[in-house]
């Protein structure tokens, strides 16, 4: 009688695991959605907005997909995914996960609204030298401040690095900061020290070291702030986007005061080292 309801349970169990589909953790998951072959009973493993569109069907012939865990809780997730081309050229994406009984893929994201950008870097590659020093001219004699158009020969060289850094792959946003560390630190240091005598209201976002504007402006860095939306004690160094649609760099002393990712707001945090990450927002 033992042995018979042993095969009767081990039976219902190998059927609940054909019907419903095996249990993956978030990184396995993610790669199970995203593979040329299409995922058995995908309903299964998905919810929330995420009705599973896009997958690894939407891919191009010869797309390359690289994964990261970013970050895992008991019941959120987040993995990175970078999609490249056969040149090299790519797209990174942030895969959200929740858990009830089971993991859930729950929502798609990447940086939006880059279209513009996109175009601003190709009309500001475009230029000769000459034209550069044209707008320049043209631009000191006007007088409207919103007037937007470069004033200096280092104004355009920012411009241009600001909008190729802002959509470059998350590699070589990491491989800028790398580059450049030592003067990220000591920019980091003058904060820190700014803030020493500051009060900070989470709240509202505050402005640092703007005194040292032509230093960050090198790094292809367009404000240093402190507090606002989320990012709390964080020091960000925002490199630019389109309204809420950001990334950039933050520095934060205590790993506990990082923010929480989310697909409503910060969807994406990895880490650098030593206190400090690259962001994104939508």
């Amino acid at each position: 009688m033992k042995t018979r309801i042993a095969t009767i349970f081990t039976t219902l169990t190998l059927t609940f695991t054909t019907v419903y589909g095996q249990k993956y953790a978030p990184l396995d998951l993610a790669k199970k959605i995203f593979a040329k072959e299409t995922l058995p009973n995908i309903e299964n493993y998905i919810s929330g907005e995420y009705e599973g569109k896009p997958n690894g069907k939407d891919l191009q012939n010869g797309s390359i997909t690289k994964f990261a865990l970013l970050g895992q809780t008991d019941k959120t997730a987040v993995v990175g995914m970078t999609v490249l081309d056969s040149i090299g050229k790519g797209l990174d994406t942030y895969l959200h996960f929740e858990k009830d009984t089971s993991w859930k893929m729950t929502a798609f994201r990447a940086l939006a609204m880059t279209g513009m950008i996109e175009q601003i870097k190709i009309e500001l590659e475009k230029m000769t030298p000459q034209q550069v020093d044209e707008m320049i001219e043209e631009s000191k004699k006007n007088k409207n401040d919103d007037f937007e158009m470069f004033k200096s020969r280092e104004d355009y060289h920012f411009q241009l690095g600001n909008t190729k850094l802002t959509l470059e792959l998350d590699e070589n946003i990491i491989n800028h900061f790398l580059t450049n560390q030592a003067e990220f630190d000591r920019l980091k240091n003058l904060a820190l020290t700014q803030l020493e005598k500051e009060k900070v209201d989470e709240e509202r976002s505050l402005k640092l070291i703007e005194s040292s504007k032509t230093d960050y402006n090198k790094l292809f860095i367009s404000s240093v702030s402190t507090g606002g939306y989320e990012l709390g004690n964080c020091i960000n160094f925002l490199i630019g986007g389109m309204l809420d649609n950001s990334v950039g760099y933050l520095y934060i002393k205590d790993k506990k005061d990082l923010p929480e990712m989310n697909p409503s707001r910060i969807i994406m945090i990895k880490e650098i080292g030593n206190g400090w990450y690259i962001y994104k927002t939508t």
